[in-house]
């Protein structure tokens, strides 16, 4: 069969960091504010059970009548569901089924999330599509300024101190003579979160400060009453990896909701009662080209462990990033279909699963986000959907660009529709002060054809 070329276009990473369990990106991911089914279990043997959501103006929202096909191993449709009224699915899978896909489709723009090997049964938890265009625009209420803060007093108070706010932007050294720093201040934000830091490095004290009291436009003294503890890393050397701090102040996501979001050159500190937990992120990046006219790749790896109040952290050491493993991704697609055997398996032990990115427009003219969900070794046959999308006349060498990502919790269950199970029960909420989230690790890969 003659493959046609398709219309190129750009992943979003974002769904992709969200689909890879590396936590929510406001306090709002809360489940008490997300979740619809409040309570998240095994599923039964031979049954799957899922809800579709999509981000609605102040809360997920359900999302009905998502097309459910299972497939069996050649990727061929063996039935069709629907999502009921509430967006949740429930039933045993049927005979000769080995994957399943949930797809969302308004004629233009299709989204397809494909998990392989649920033949034994899983609790898929949530999905979450794209807002549907149908849906009316949300109002926009975030208003921001800049705003001139009086800092005179603590000037007087840490005469020397390096004073940062909560991005880990230093402000020149506090003196006598500075009187006044300028901050972005916007209606709907956090609370603002400052940090000073005295010239030998060895003392620092934070403050928290809502940003409806800073109508004065002052800062004082008596709220920088949070002391900073030094980050002792000794047990981790690592060659040119970055390792950065993340403090989570509300006790609700480890993920990115931070306090303070520093490289530990910049300031190794964390603040116990300031926060309920903190972690600890060491990451390494890699660019390189295949071929001098075939794809540029950018790679990057981390790993995150919790800090102990007293400063200390166990360090995971990240995946080491291989070029070899890119190489060999690519070459299994050179045949240009969406067809081809992958095994990561040897990469490293802590990794057990594969999420998979492809975008593109089909020869029919439908834009398609396609999201894949793997073990870390498997093969993928060539997919059908049936009436729900057809993908064309698909040329996977045509694709201006897409990624790959592998990623686990070691501690965590490690079988694939267990870990499955075990991320849904999170509803995207890790807290890595638990054993169970502890040492996170997280490879990815991306591709831009060169042609």
């Amino acid at each position: 069969m003659k493959s046609k070329k398709l219309y190129r276009s750009l992943i979003s990473t974002t769904v992709l960091f969200f689909l890879s369990g590396c936590g929510g990106s406001s306090a709002d991911s809360t489940p008490e504010n997300n979740s619809l089914s409040s309570i998240i279990e095994k599923a039964a043997d031979k049954s799957v059970q899922l809800e579709a959501v999509y981000p609605g103006c102040e809360k997920l929202e359900a999302q009905p009548n998502t097309d459910i096909i299972f497939h069996n191993a050649n990727g061929e449709v063996v039935t069709t569901y629907q999502t009921d009224a509430n967006g949740l699915f429930k039933g045993s899978i049927p005979e000769n089924a080995k994957h399943l896909s949930a797809v969302s489709s308004d004629g233009k723009y299709s989204q397809i999330f494909t998990y392989m090997d649920i033949s034994e049964g899983v609790n898929l938890g949530r999905i979450t599509f794209s807002r549907p265009s149908s849906q009316p625009s949300c109002p926009t209420e975030r208003v921001c300024d800049q705003v001139n803060i009086d800092v005179s007093e603590i000037g007087g108070m840490y005469p020397g101190y390096t004073l940062y706010n909560g991005s880990l932007i230093a402000v020149d050294a506090l003196s006598g003579d500075r009187e006044t720093i300028e901050v972005s201040r916007c209606e709907s934000d956090e609370p603002f979160y400052f940090a000073v830091v005295s010239p030998s490095g060895d003392e620092a004290f934070a403050a928290k400060v809502p940003v409806n009291s800073m109508s004065s436009l002052s800062l004082k003294s008596e709220e920088f009453r949070h002391e900073g503890v030094r980050v002792s890393t000794q047990s981790y050397s690592g060659d040119g990896s970055e390792r950065i701090l993340i403090v989570d102040p509300t006790g609700i996501d480890d993920g990115y909701n931070d306090a303070f979001f520093a490289l530990e050159v910049d300031m190794p500190y964390i603040f116990p009662s300031l926060a309920a937990s903190n972690n600890y992120r060491v990451s390494q990046s890699d660019h390189f080209d295949l071929g001098p006219n075939e794809f540029q790749v950018h790679s990057y790896s981390n790993s995150r462990s919790v800090i102990s109040n007293d400063g200390t952290v166990d360090i995971e050491v990240p995946v080491t990033l291989n070029r070899d493993a890119a190489t060999a991704f690519l070459a299994g697609g050179a045949n240009g279909s969406f067809s081809f055997t992958y095994d990561f398996s040897d990469l490293d032990s802590r990794l057990h699963r594969l999420t998979l990115q492809f975008d593109f427009t089909t020869t029919n003219k439908q834009s398609v986000d396609w999201f894949i969900d793997s073990d870390v070794a498997g093969t993928l046959p060539e997919f059908q959907f049936g009436d729900a999308i057809d993908l064309g006349e698909a040329d996977f060498s045509a694709l201006d660009s897409f990624s790959m990502s592998l990623w686990g919790h070691p501690h965590a269950p490690q079988a694939l529709n267990e870990y499955r199970t075990f991320v849904s029960s999170k509803q995207d909420v890790f807290r890595l002060s638990l054993p169970e989230y502890k040492s996170y690790v997280f490879v990815y890969y991306r591709f831009f054809n060169r042609n």
